[in-house]
């Protein structure tokens, strides 16, 4: 088991970030991007020379690409050349992701991308869907799907698109406040979880919330998962002792 934390949750610059990662404990780092994703290093010239250096001179891993900014360019979108964009956005990431060590691509939908119930059986939405998880399948990479979607919703979607590299990113802390239970639902997702956050509800740190961490590790355990737990958690006061007490939470409780 390795834990990594969002590039975005530490109170550093993009480049001092992986150290700072590091030197509080943590096995990797999950690379963040917004709207404006092609101001991000990843699309310059020499971005993947100089994430892949930073990465080596820390001695850390790079965990997971979180596009964040995909909401805005999602399969349902109405507009045909945003849509397409968002797709080549992920075809990109599935490219690039190997040459970082990566395996994993979030893939969100909140906010204006929100996946509508009517959305997973749209041939819109699924066709892009599979447009993306094609380069995806090419370069052994995984698309997880992070929404406010129940378990048995997300698997409708793997299984309309019939793709192996299409599952789930989890997160316990989202799932716990729209009102699922985690537990029984990350038994029922199994393997089609590819990889987790770890977050607890109302900005509190893991285990002093309202998720029941015993039993989402105890079903963590059954269902055999081994890929990263990745921190999106608060910083409060001071973010590094917060991740530092988040790690740690981990680290004792799995």
């Amino acid at each position: 088991m390795k834990v990594g934390i969002r590039d975005s949750m530490l109170p550093v610059s993009f480049e001092e970030s992986f150290q700072k990662a590091k030197d509080i404990g943590f096995d990797g780092i999950e690379l963040c991007m917004g709207v404006n994703y092609r101001e991000h290093a990843l699309w310059q010239d020499g971005g993947i020379d100089k994430v892949n250096g930073l990465a080596d001179a820390a001695g850390i891993e790079v965990s997971s690409l979180s596009p964040g900014g995909f909401t805005a360019f999602s399969f349902m979108h109405p507009t045909d050349s945003t849509r397409t964009e968002g797709i080549a956005k992920l075809q990109y990431l599935s490219e690039t992701a190997p040459h970082l060590g990566a395996k994993v691509i979030l893939v969100p939908f909140f906010g204006g991308g929100q996946i509508q119930d009517d959305h997973i059986n749209a041939p819109r939405f699924i066709d892009g869907l599979k447009t993306a998880a094609e380069t995806a399948e090419k370069h052994g990479v995984f698309l997880a799907i992070e929404s406010t979607l129940s378990a048995e919703q997300h698997q409708q979607i793997i299984d309309n698109v019939g793709s192996s590299a299409v599952g789930v990113y989890y997160d316990m802390g989202n799932a716990t406040g729209f009102g699922y239970d985690s537990p029984t639902e990350i038994r029922s997702l199994g393997t089609a979880i590819t990889q987790m956050h770890i977050k607890d509800t109302g900005g509190n740190h893991a285990g002093e919330g309202d998720v029941d961490f015993p039993a989402v590790f105890d079903a963590a355990h059954a269902v055999g998962y081994d890929s990263w737990f990745v921190l999106e958690t608060p910083g409060k006061d001071d973010p590094a002792a917060s991740a530092a007490k988040n790690l740690n939470f981990v680290r004792n409780n799995f």
